[in-house]
């Protein structure tokens, strides 16, 4: 009896083991799906290049990937008045030891003559559309050498142009004035270009801000201003046009200040054109330094307004 209940304790027991092992037994977790992938990180906003403003209204190029100018197309005596014009920018607003200045003025001396019948031919071109069209261009081609996010590179061609448009002689000027011109305007349509990228760039950036590659043009920011640069008091402006008579004038700023209301904080200043009877250019200002007319110039241009930076009167 004692045998049997021992027996049956043991298998009881044996049994009990079992169903606790099976009760310690993990079960198997249901299969899990995988995350889901996480999107692409967002590419970075394209920036424009030269540091320039949004939204500038530069041209479109051909077909061919060049652009359209105030140059293109023109006679060979209206070259020589173009050389004229970005050769004064650049005595304008080019910082340097005094060269730039002393060099145009010996220019503007040396070929007088040359500059006269260039002249002569440039008011010829606009004289059935009268005074007004021909002050309107001389703006538009004054300021399309000025446009400031080239200057810097504009600055430097001109420096190294300088002495060669001094020194050609008259009678070497219908072979020399398209070259020239080539080299002077070679920074700003570089610049053209690389806005022009940077406008296809944002655009493939705003259709798809999650693109696996990085769209950024790169940004070539403004040089930090000389020493010289910074005008005491802060008394840098930028001009934005010079017109034929008060009434054009005061009329030109008004529409600026419709068009951009930012610039309604700005004074105005009306000065005569030396040498140019009746001809008012209209100017705004003030900034500390020349970065600051810059920065000024862009918001201008922005609202379709071309300028150039003044320099300071010492």
């Amino acid at each position: 009896m004692r045998k049997e209940t021992v027996s049956g304790i043991a298998r009881w027991a044996a049994i009990a083991l079992l169903a606790l092992a099976a009760g310690c037994h993990k079960r198997p977790k249901p299969h899990e799906p995988a995350p889901p992938p996480a999107p692409p990180p967002a590419a970075q906003e394209p920036v424009p290049p030269y540091g320039a403003a949004r939204g500038l209204p530069i041209p479109q190029p051909g077909a061919d990937g060049s652009f359209t100018t105030i140059n293109s197309g023109i006679s060979a005596q209206e070259e020589v008045w173009h050389i004229r014009a970005a050769l004064n920018v650049a005595a304008l607003s080019c910082r340097d030891d005094g060269a730039l200045t002393r060099d145009y003025n010996r220019f503007l001396k040396d070929h007088k003559p040359l500059l006269g019948a260039a002249y002569a031919a440039e008011t010829a071109h606009f004289k059935a559309a009268g005074l007004p069209a021909l002050d309107r261009h001389m703006t538009q081609l004054y300021n399309f050498f000025a446009q400031p996010p080239a200057q810097p590179g504009f600055c430097e061609a001109a420096k190294a142009e300088m002495p060669r448009a001094v020194s050609t002689s008259a009678a070497d000027y219908p072979a020399y004035a398209p070259q020239a011109l080539d080299r002077l305007e070679a920074p700003i349509l570089a610049f053209y270009a690389g806005y022009d990228r940077y406008r296809h760039d944002l655009a493939a950036w705003q259709a798809n801000p999650h693109r696996t590659e990085t769209l950024r043009v790169a940004a070539r920011a403004a040089p930090e201003p000389a020493a010289d640069d910074r005008a005491i008091g802060g008394n840098w402006r930028i001009q934005i046009g010079a017109f034929t008579g008060e009434k054009a004038a005061h009329a030109a700023w008004d529409q600026a200040r419709a068009r951009i209301p930012s610039l309604a904080d700005y004074t105005p200043h009306y000065e005569p054109v030396p040498g140019r009877p009746g001809l008012i250019r209209v100017q705004l200002g003030s900034a500390t330094d020349r970065a600051g007319a810059i920065r000024l110039c862009a918001t201008a241009a922005v609202g379709g307004f071309d300028c150039l930076p003044v320099v300071p009167k010492k």
